[in-house]
């Protein structure tokens, strides 16, 4: 059983691959100020990125920004009228996405933060070939888990350590069944870096994928983010795989702290 006071306490722990993970998508995202070639002309910037990345990204589409809300009362999304462009892998598991104003990776086939992190730090070089950008303004990394199968549900207690379960110990389903519970918890670091986490039971019919399907059960969530704002000219990218690197293990230490040796072992995972 986990033993650490709190989620950053100690080094890091070591990584435990899990085969059958329930991580839905991760995503890591650079916000920058709006450039002005975008303006002059955003489709020439946006052939330029796709050509460069085409190796790896052969397919192509065009799309709004959408946000996504998670409260007690289920998902709710609101689109932007800001174009970006998105690159797919031939099958479809990574993606890298643009605007005039930031660049992102998307994946459902995370492996390892390596990986990861070199994937966004060579869409960012394809990025500044392409247009010059001055600096970052915002650098994050978001994990997203969900466990849906009713097995694995059933196995909470097992599965989360106490202070993470909070008030699904204390469900009586025949006097009042437990449909939602949603927590949040912020911690800052003394380098500016920011982590924030949600997790709990997300009400049946809710989704927060919307290239998953909605379940008609409760289900249950970890979504955390790890980043760092930057004042203007601060950051300009030079170490961009190592930060990555460093946010992803934040979220990587929340979530070991969060789950048990139980739950390892369940999604594959040898000790």
């Amino acid at each position: 059983m986990p033993t650490d006071l709190h989620p950053f306490a100690g080094e890091g722990p070591g990584n435990v691959p899990l085969p059958r993970a329930p991580l839905v998508r991760t995503i890591a995202q650079l916000k920058f100020p709006y450039l002005t070639q975008f303006a002059v002309n955003e489709d020439a910037v946006a052939s330029a990125v796709a050509g460069a990345l085409s190796g790896s990204y052969p397919i192509m589409e065009f799309g709004h920004e959408v946000a996504v809300t998670i409260t007690a009362q289920g998902v709710t999304e609101n689109r932007s009228p800001t174009k970006i462009w998105r690159l797919a892998s031939g099958d479809r598991a990574w993606q890298i996405s643009f605007s005039g104003t930031f660049l992102s990776i998307d994946t459902t086939s995370y492996v390892r933060r390596s990986d990861f992190a070199q994937r966004l730090a060579d869409a960012w070089t394809a990025l500044n070939s392409a247009v010059a950008v001055p600096y970052v303004e915002r650098l994050g990394v978001r994990y997203i888990n969900q466990l849906t199968d009713r097995e694995h549900l059933d196995r909470l207690t097992l599965f989360l350590r106490a202070e993470v379960l909070g008030v699904v110990t204390s469900e009586h389903p025949d006097e009042a069944a437990l449909v939602s519970a949603l927590n949040e918890a912020q911690y800052r670091f003394p380098d500016g870096g920011v982590f924030q986490a949600r997790w709990g039971l997300l009400p049946a019919g809710a989704s927060i994928d919307n290239a998953r399907p909605a379940f008609d059960h409760p289900t249950w969530i970890l979504d955390t983010d790890s980043f760092r704002e930057f004042a203007p000219s601060v950051q300009n990218g030079e170490h961009l795989y190592d930060d990555v690197r460093d946010l992803a293990l934040r979220g990587y230490q929340f979530f070991r702290w969060a789950v048990t040796d139980e739950f390892l072992t369940a999604f594959g995972g040898e000790l």
